[in-house]
């Protein structure tokens, strides 16, 4: 075997340099790809909302002290609209989110990703910072999330690195706290984090190359959890969508 693994290597040796292989071409990133969207116009059937990207699972209305999601038509479609604030002093509140299992696609490592939604909410509905959408825990694996600040009133996207539990979160130009609808846009593009809102970006802040996000939770919608202090979501959602890539 050793004769023969030698009389290979002469041989390989002997090849002239324009005979080489060609060095392997990099691998190409995959084109980006929805892989994830939610619309509301049908409605929840037995509880689910279908993902229309064909990729994704169906969100799953979970609910809490009774708290109901209704699909409220307007503006030529249906939107979700999420329980009201607690009122003060409460002993119970009805809580409600929208819940996708975890999912390969909704891990993107250190790729390219961008996650979006509809947003309709006033001043009033803002009882602490609101949550509209995330992946995973701040302080436990790694996160990607997108709330609205519950002080400023300004869309917030955030990302936390897996490993090392850096935060790190762009903010938008002006607030959408105002009752009117924005087209929210978060975005982590090769080193920076970026928002938008109508298509005006926002803060681009820088993110480490190696950030991966990446952890075994489910996708949330309208809040984190049904805790007391939750930063729950209590306006109208619509268009929510996560693109790989």
């Amino acid at each position: 075997m050793k004769i023969l693994r030698l009389s290979l290597l002469a041989v390989v040796l002997a090849i002239p340099a324009f005979l080489s292989p060609a060095a392997a071409a990099p691998a190409e990133e995959p084109a980006p790809a929805v892989v994830a969207r939610y619309g509301f116009d049908g409605g929840a059937t037995d509880g689910k909302i279908p993902d229309l990207s064909g990729r994704g699972g169906a969100l799953t209305v979970r609910s809490n002290n009774n708290g109901v999601i209704a699909f409220t038509s307007g503006d030529g479609g249906r939107f979700a609209s999420f329980p009201a604030p607690c009122a003060a002093g409460a002993t119970t509140c009805a809580r409600a989110l929208l819940e996708a299992p975890d999912d390969a696609d909704l891990n993107p490592g250190a790729r390219n990703f961008t996650w979006a939604a509809g947003v309709r909410l006033t001043r009033a509905q803002l009882n602490g910072s609101a949550n509209v959408m995330q992946k995973g825990v701040a302080n436990a694996d790694s996160q990607w999330k997108m709330q609205i600040g519950g002080k400023t009133g300004r869309a917030q996207c955030v990302m936390v690195a897996r490993g090392s539990g850096q935060v790190f979160m762009a903010l938008s130009a002006k607030p959408v706290a105002d009752g009117n609808w924005h087209r929210v846009v978060c975005q982590r593009s090769g080193t920076n984090l970026i928002v938008s809102v109508d298509n005006v970006i926002g803060e681009r802040t820088p993110v480490p190359a190696t950030l991966s996000v990446e952890n075994n939770r489910p996708m949330r919608v309208g809040g984190p959890n049904f805790g007391t202090n939750s930063d729950m979501y209590h306006g109208q959602l619509d268009d929510v969508y996560a693109q790989l890539g």
